[in-house]
């Protein structure tokens, strides 16, 4: 009949016996094997085990558990009680059906005595597909503001099955779904929600997902920036190790934009966007890392102060430190009572901030020479204050370069016949360029003065200067992070 397919599994099942004490005049352990039929109309498997006593003892079997079990699973011809035959009577024959909802497997559990010792032997068959087209429960997970709703039913067409909801902690729900019936839900608290998974039993997952904190339950936000250390020329990043540290050169390496919320009463409470985690400081060390999905509390506020140099500083409220930045890039920590330069941020718009411009044609990066008072010129190894500049996008593909050490925009001196030089104080046709992006990722920068592209002379052993009509090697440059 062409509704059968007929698909011999895993014929040879592993037999695992267990003994409680080793005995040598133990009898031989009976064998557990099967196979499988695939029923692809109704979406089940049929499993015909076949327990084939050793010797000619007939043996008491005291429990039989088939896994998976009822609903998905069920068994007939064995049962706790039954005698399996002397072996010259040839196998005690059983049938399980197995409805299908994912490539799984299915175990025969038997437990006696042999010899006087407890012992048990297990049979599995592997089903290395789904059978048929099974009309499989349905799942929506959905953050809240204090938990993570799981919403389970069951269409009509389906077969009875039990689905369990468990969190990463200790709990567990089981739903009893049945086919048309009405969805069911059950709510699991956010701390243990990370994550979430829907199983079907010994059988398959449904689904997974981490409890998110939704925008509406958030505070008010207030912006989103990354954070620049002045003391050592740096970005500050979350790490691997969950500590925040002021190492990274540009905003690209910088790949944490800070969140900042109204956290009430003048405080503010801080997100790491790309953790999604709060910050947190610990009031007895002063540690601050991101690992909080929520604000909990004085742990994840701080209070601003915005100083006259226009950067701010952050004074955790569990200790009543401001945030310091080690400038060897150590983790940042809540441990000073005055503001200084290592306790001095700034705040940029994403990706908006300064960086170095690395020459494709040396390996060096562009500097500032003599803080702005000499030419431009590409023959540093490091990155230092001179080597930081702010690419500033004026619309149309056109920007302006501005030095971090001086403040001043770069300029195409003498409309391109002189070396550029971080001198003007405000924009115009001569500080301006257009930023043109090449095939390989570098950038180029044109000015718009002349028209001539700015170029690492003598392949940057001078000075930068804009005269070149066609872009190689020498006019290239990288924002290397």
């Amino acid at each position: 009949m062409n509704r059968k397919i007929a698909t011999l599994l895993a014929l040879l099942v592993g037999v695992v016996g267990t003994v409680a004490v080793a005995s040598p005049a133990a009898a031989a352990i009976p064998t557990v094997t099967g196979t499988a039929v695939c029923d692809a109309v109704a979406s089940n498997w049929t499993v015909t085990w076949n327990v084939l006593n050793q010797d000619e003892t007939p043996t008491p079997i005291d429990q039989v558990v088939l896994t998976p079990g009822a609903p998905v699973s069920t068994l007939t011809g064995i049962a706790s009680g039954d005698l399996i035959p002397p072996k010259s009577a040839g196998p005690l024959i059983a049938t399980s059906i197995v409805h299908s909802y994912a490539a799984s497997k299915v175990v025969l559990l038997l437990k006696f005595r042999s010899g006087g010792f407890a012992t048990s032997v297990a049979g599995t068959v592997n089903l290395p597909s789904v059978c048929g087209n099974p009309i499989r429960p349905t799942v929506t997970l959905q953050s809240r503001c204090d938990d993570l709703l799981a919403t389970v039913a069951l269409p009509a067409g389906g077969y009875p099955v039990n689905v369990e909801v468990s969190g990463s902690g200790l709990f567990s729900s089981t739903l009893q779904l049945q086919p048309g019936a009405p969805a069911q839900s059950v709510a699991v608290p956010w701390q243990e929600a990370n994550p979430v998974t829907v199983n079907i039993r010994a059988v398959t997952q449904l689904a997974t997902a981490n409890w998110t904190n939704p925008a509406t339950c958030l505070p008010p936000s207030v912006g989103s920036y990354q954070l620049f250390a002045p003391a050592n020329y740096r970005y500050v990043r979350a790490t691997t190790e969950h500590t925040l540290t002021a190492a990274a050169m540009g905003g690209h390496e910088a790949d944490t934009t800070f969140e900042f919320y109204d956290a009430g009463a003048g405080d503010v409470a801080i997100r790491a966007t790309d953790r999604n985690r709060f910050l947190t400081v610990s009031a007895e060390t002063g540690a601050v890392e991101p690992n909080s999905l929520r604000i909990l509390g004085d742990n994840e506020k701080f209070r601003i102060t915005t100083n006259a140099d226009g950067t701010v500083s952050l004074r955790a409220k569990a200790n009543a430190k401001y945030l310091t930045a080690d400038p060897t890039g150590a983790p940042l920590v809540a441990s000073k009572d005055a503001i200084g330069v290592t306790e001095k941020f700034t705040r940029y718009a994403p990706l908006t901030g300064p960086g170095p411009l690395l020459s494709l044609i040396n390996g060096r990066y562009v500097t500032a020479d003599s803080a702005g008072t000499k030419p431009l010129i590409a023959n540093r190894e490091v990155v230092g204050h001179w080597e930081q500049f702010q690419i500033e996008d004026l619309g149309a593909g056109l920007v302006a370069l501005k030095a971090l050490v001086n403040g001043k925009y770069v300029c195409a001196d003498g409309a391109g016949t002189k070396p550029l030089i971080a001198n003007r104080a405000t924009v115009g046709p001569w500080e301006t360029f257009r930023l043109v992006t090449n095939a390989d990722l570098s950038i180029s920068f044109q000015a718009t003065i002349n028209n001539k592209y700015v170029t690492a002379e003598s392949a940057g052993t001078k000075p930068l200067i804009a005269n070149r009509a066609t872009i190689g090697p020498w006019e290239k440059f990288h924002e290397p992070f």
